[in-house]
């Protein structure tokens, strides 16, 4: 049986800033006045939260249409000055000579150009991000701004478009360097960003691989051959051995072949 609701207890978390209502992770409430849980008709997500493998999935909207944070249905792009979800820049149509998405952002909870210069006043949206975990609260605060990227950020004291800060200078918040990662108060490389190998690591490594496997090899090879030269050294002496002990049965075969001859003669 479907429970009742009301869209007006609709929210965002203080913590964690997600949408939260009266109704399951799979339903939406459906009015503000005695409205019921029902499914959810869409979804934003390859796999949404909250559905198991058994159950069947809402569908992902057409491109021109975003689906809203409560899952009540499809609904056409958002023009700019319109409102927006937070965070949700996909609900926001672009410029028609553009197919660029950093082009417009969801600022404010509205859609907003990201096209400012250097120098002109901007629009900062600062998010605080908080988990709890043993007790313990850590935050996140996320910086955006409608500042042209990655050219600019949004000074926070001016409130008008700066420079972004090139690797290795100093910065506070990561929207203050080109690359968005403010390490230590200076501005490093993301840590997703992929390994490139220099052509002369390339060549040392490869010479250095090489004269492991040589130097191997030759150790085997000297191994080997003081082995052998140990074996050989045993079987001769061996051999030796066996000649004198021959020769001194052939000795003592005469002696007594001899004897036994001048005895009966």
């Amino acid at each position: 049986m479907a429970s009742s609701c009301s869209t007006i207890h609709n929210h965002l978390d203080p913590v964690s800033l997600k949408f939260k209502s009266q109704c399951s992770e799979t339903t939406f409430c459906s009015a503000a006045e005695n409205g019921t849980c029902i499914p959810r008709t869409c979804r934003r997500d390859e796999f949404p939260f909250g559905y198991s493998y058994q159950d069947v999935l809402p569908p992902l909207c057409l491109p021109g249409t975003f689906c809203p944070d409560e899952g009540s249905g499809c609904l056409p792009l958002v023009g700019v000055g319109g409102a927006c979800q937070l965070n949700r820049d996909e609900q926001c149509s672009l410029p028609p000579d553009t197919t660029d998405s950093d082009q417009v952002l969801c600022l404010g909870s509205v859609c907003t150009y990201s096209n400012v210069g250097i120098g002109r006043p901007c629009i900062a949206d600062n998010t605080t991000y908080t988990d709890v975990f043993n007790d313990q609260h850590f935050t996140s605060t996320i910086i955006r701004d409608n500042c042209q990227k990655p050219q600019y950020y949004c000074g926070q004291v001016s409130m008008t478009c700066e420079p972004a800060k090139q690797l290795s200078f100093p910065c506070s918040v990561d929207n203050e360097c080109q690359l968005k990662t403010c390490d230590s108060n200076i501005c490093s490389v993301p840590p997703e960003t992929p390994l490139n190998i220099q052509p002369w690591q390339i060549v040392v490594t490869g010479s250095c691989i090489l004269g492991v496997l040589i130097s191997t090899c030759l150790l085997l090879a000297l191994v080997h051959k003081q082995h052998r030269q140990a074996r050989y050294s045993d079987l001769r002496g061996y051999s030796a051995e066996q000649l004198r002990l021959r020769r001194s049965l052939i000795e003592l075969h005469s002696a007594a072949a001899a004897a036994s001859s001048t005895k009966y003669s």
